[in-house]
Protein backbone atom coordinates (compact mmCIF):
# COMPACT_ATOMS: atom_id res chain seq x y z
CA UNK A 1 0.00 0.00 0.00
CA UNK A 2 1.35 3.43 -0.96
CA UNK A 3 1.46 6.25 1.55
CA UNK A 4 1.39 9.96 0.76
CA UNK A 5 5.19 10.02 1.15
CA UNK A 6 5.51 7.35 -1.52
CA UNK A 7 3.48 9.41 -4.00
CA UNK A 8 5.75 12.43 -3.66
CA UNK A 9 2.95 14.68 -2.41
CA UNK A 10 3.73 17.41 0.10
CA UNK A 11 2.51 16.82 3.65
CA UNK A 12 -0.80 18.36 4.62
CA UNK A 13 -0.37 21.72 6.38
CA UNK A 14 -0.89 21.97 10.13
CA UNK A 15 -1.90 25.64 9.92
CA UNK A 16 -3.65 27.47 7.09
CA UNK A 17 -4.02 31.17 6.36
CA UNK A 18 -7.13 33.17 7.12
CA UNK A 19 -8.04 33.09 3.42
CA UNK A 20 -7.61 29.30 3.27
CA UNK A 21 -9.62 28.87 6.48
CA UNK A 22 -12.40 30.99 5.00
CA UNK A 23 -12.45 28.77 1.90
CA UNK A 24 -12.45 25.60 4.02
CA UNK A 25 -15.38 26.77 6.16
CA UNK A 26 -17.36 28.58 3.49
CA UNK A 27 -17.18 31.80 5.50
CA UNK A 28 -15.80 35.12 4.37
CA UNK A 29 -12.46 36.24 5.77
CA UNK A 30 -14.20 39.30 7.25
CA UNK A 31 -16.64 36.98 9.01
CA UNK A 32 -13.72 35.06 10.52
CA UNK A 33 -12.21 38.38 11.65
CA UNK A 34 -15.49 39.38 13.32
CA UNK A 35 -15.74 35.94 14.96
CA UNK A 36 -12.21 36.33 16.34
CA UNK A 37 -13.18 39.64 17.92
CA UNK A 38 -16.35 38.22 19.46
CA UNK A 39 -14.78 34.91 20.47
CA UNK A 40 -17.41 32.87 18.59
CA UNK A 41 -15.23 31.43 15.87
CA UNK A 42 -12.68 28.68 15.66
CA UNK A 43 -9.54 29.02 17.75
CA UNK A 44 -6.76 30.74 15.84
CA UNK A 45 -2.97 30.82 15.99
CA UNK A 46 -1.17 34.15 16.31
CA UNK A 47 1.72 33.51 13.92
CA UNK A 48 3.22 36.99 14.09
CA UNK A 49 2.14 40.35 15.45
CA UNK A 50 0.03 40.95 12.33
CA UNK A 51 -0.71 37.49 10.96
CA UNK A 52 -3.05 34.77 12.18
CA UNK A 53 -3.60 31.24 11.00
CA UNK A 54 -5.95 28.41 11.81
CA UNK A 55 -5.06 24.88 12.80
CA UNK A 56 -6.60 22.44 10.34
CA UNK A 57 -7.41 20.08 13.24
CA UNK A 58 -9.12 22.93 15.13
CA UNK A 59 -11.16 23.91 12.07
CA UNK A 60 -12.32 20.32 11.68
CA UNK A 61 -13.20 20.10 15.39
CA UNK A 62 -15.07 23.42 15.30
CA UNK A 63 -17.08 22.41 12.22
CA UNK A 64 -17.87 19.00 13.72
CA UNK A 65 -18.99 20.64 16.97
CA UNK A 66 -21.43 22.85 15.06
CA UNK A 67 -22.95 20.06 12.98
CA UNK A 68 -26.68 19.45 13.45
CA UNK A 69 -29.18 17.02 11.94
CA UNK A 70 -32.24 19.26 11.78
CA UNK A 71 -33.30 22.89 11.90
CA UNK A 72 -35.00 22.17 15.23
CA UNK A 73 -31.68 21.03 16.68
CA UNK A 74 -30.00 24.16 15.28
CA UNK A 75 -32.66 26.36 16.90
CA UNK A 76 -32.21 24.70 20.30
CA UNK A 77 -28.43 25.06 20.05
CA UNK A 78 -28.73 28.75 19.11
CA UNK A 79 -31.01 29.36 22.08
CA UNK A 80 -28.57 27.63 24.45
CA UNK A 81 -25.67 29.68 23.09
CA UNK A 82 -27.65 32.91 23.51
CA UNK A 83 -28.36 32.07 27.16
CA UNK A 84 -24.74 31.15 27.92
CA UNK A 85 -23.37 34.41 26.45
Amino acid sequence: MLSIKDKGLPPAPLVVSEKQAAAMTGLGHRTLQAMRLSGNGPAFVKLTERRVGYSVAELRRWISERSVRSTAEATVRAQREAVSC
